[in-house]
């Protein structure tokens, strides 16, 4: 990857985090936090759904012969999303006790990178 795609990319990786914020508040969520980050790793959105709190990954790309968003979080990623969500319960000692879980925010982009579709997945990884 060179320079000028990384940097193309990081943009790109925001406006999928605040769409998914948007669609996720649709949805019934509560907002707590965005880009929480540990050493690690990181958690995009962390929300209420009701009583539940979702700490939620984001994922954006265009269609590929190798899968959906959601397709592209790799057993190194699911690790890091486990670490950071205790990580962040143990910071939390309130949140200790809740209901919580990992949801993805899947959005396939069109050509020209806008969402074309959004597939909100509960409990993606148990």
């Amino acid at each position: 990857m060179n320079d000028r795609s990384h940097r193309s990319a990081h943009p790109r990786g925001r406006e999928a985090e605040e769409f998914a914020a948007v669609y996720l508040r649709a949805h019934g969520y509560r907002i707590r936090e965005t880009n929480v980050r540990f050493r690690g790793g990181e958690i995009d959105i962390v929300a209420e759904d009701g009583a539940t709190l979702a700490f939620v990954e984001v994922r954006a790309r265009r269609p590929s012969v190798y899968g959906g968003p959601e397709e592209s979080i790799g057993t190194l990623k699911q690790q890091r999303m486990h670490r950071a969500a205790e990580e962040y319960l143990a910071r939390h000692h309130a949140d200790a006790d809740r209901p919580s879980r990992i949801d993805v925010v899947a959005i396939e982009l069109d050509r020209d990178g806008r969402p074309a579709s959004v597939d909100l997945i509960r409990n993606a990884l148990e």
